[in-house]
């Protein structure tokens, strides 16, 4: 598919912020619920088909056609905003959050109530339908505790019901809770084929981040910026990412960010999302870029936004050099600046490894007693 520049629409809001400056109750849930699907051919054999598939269906989920991604985005209760595309990939900036598509992956990311989980049985016919896809190879599905589960619909109250909603679909599936069960954590569901060994690097960084400083959340803010792009620039995010790095961004009104990145000639891609809002303020990052060493990435993020508290996740399999060095780094050394309250290791049944950790800032010696362990006692 051919490159093509980003399209930007009008600045729009996200769902209810008009709301925010109305109403006391008012809150919104910036953490998202994520799930990402690698698809393949019954046709194939290790990857090669071995005849013509089905209606000379191309085999890419990028044959797909827009109007289908804006219908499954509405099932979620969210839309897309604007586009962006290179050799590689697809990126939409949405609503609430992102969509990624490239040949055998999607990746849907939405926060606030969204229904993310809705998307799943029209995806897998969009699939076999547009690209002769009609195996899920690998899957996962995973989440940060929320901060008011109980604003959000009946179905994602419980990370239980989630596991037995996405059982419907998929078969020989595992589940993790990583963290403290009285304190922030992060859920996560997988489900995979038995399939070829995987011979390139792939990985994965996530960094989940709450209560950033009043000076950092005021700059996501249209007082503050005209735009997106002003945005970008004002906040330092465009020096987060490698040089060259395509962006496309959303500056919500009356406040809120969105941002996706696309790295030239290549699969790999970033977003970041941003709920400024003091009393709920939470970040997102997520990247599989692999020109800037991970561990030097995640000092770039929070010297961006400066968290109080963050969770993070590293995905590795065995050629990621790279991820395997910052895992190893996690285990080993201190975050300048933060005290590391958890850390945990597992290896997925398809031999990819995953460390979770989560950190706190460190207290000054003259701020006495702190409350700076305590996570979202919810759920």
């Amino acid at each position: 598919m051919p490159a093509q520049t980003a399209v930007a629409i009008v600045p729009v809001s996200g769902p209810d912020k008009t709301a925010a400056p109305a109403s006391p109750d008012y809150f919104f849930e910036g953490a998202e619920k994520l799930l990402e699907v690698w698809f393949g051919s019954s046709l194939e054999v290790d990857g090669v088909a071995e005849a013509d598939t089905k209606n000379g269906a191309s085999l890419s989920l990028r044959s797909i056609p827009r109007q289908e991604w804006d219908a499954l985005c509405e099932l979620a209760a969210c839309r897309i905003l604007h586009a962006m595309s290179n050799e590689c990939m697809d990126s939409y900036v949405l609503s609430e959050s992102s969509l990624f598509v490239s040949d055998r992956r999607v990746i849907l990311k939405t926060c606030g109530s969204t229904k993310l989980l809705a998307t799943i049985s029209r995806l897998l016919e969009l699939a076999e339908t547009y690209s002769g896809l009609d195996q899920v190879v690998n899957v996962y599905y995973s989440r940060k505790n929320f901060a008011r589960p109980d604003l959000q619909p009946k179905l994602y109250r419980s990370f239980d019901a989630e596991m037995d909603y996405l059982d419907r679909f998929f078969d020989e599936s595992s589940a993790y809770c990583l963290g403290s069960m009285k304190s922030d954590r992060w859920y996560l569901y997988t489900s995979s084929l038995p399939q070829a060994p995987i011979t390139c690097a792939d990985h994965t960084l996530e960094i989940l981040m709450t209560e950033m400083p009043q000076h950092v959340l005021d700059l996501f803010t249209r007082e503050a910026c005209e735009d997106g792009p002003d945005c970008t620039k004002k906040t330092g995010i465009d020096r987060i990412m490698p040089p060259g790095t395509a962006i496309h961004e959303e500056l919500f009104d009356p406040c809120g960010y969105s941002m996706n990145a696309l790295v030239p000639n290549s699969d790999k891609y970033a977003t970041i999302h941003v709920t400024p809002e003091p009393a709920f303020s939470y970040a997102s990052f997520e990247t599989n870029q692999d020109h800037i060493c991970l561990f030097a990435q995640t000092k770039r993020v929070l010297e961006c936004f400066q968290p109080q508290k963050f969770l993070l996740t590293i995905f590795s399999n065995e050629h990621s050099e790279s991820a395997k060095a910052t895992q190893q780094q996690l285990w080993e050394k201190e975050m300048l600046g933060y005290r590391r309250t958890s850390i945990q290791f597992v290896r997925l049944e398809t031999d990819e490894t995953l460390v979770y950790a989560h950190y706190v800032r460190k207290c000054k010696s003259s701020c006495g007693s702190s409350s700076e362990d305590e996570g979202e006692r919810s759920e």
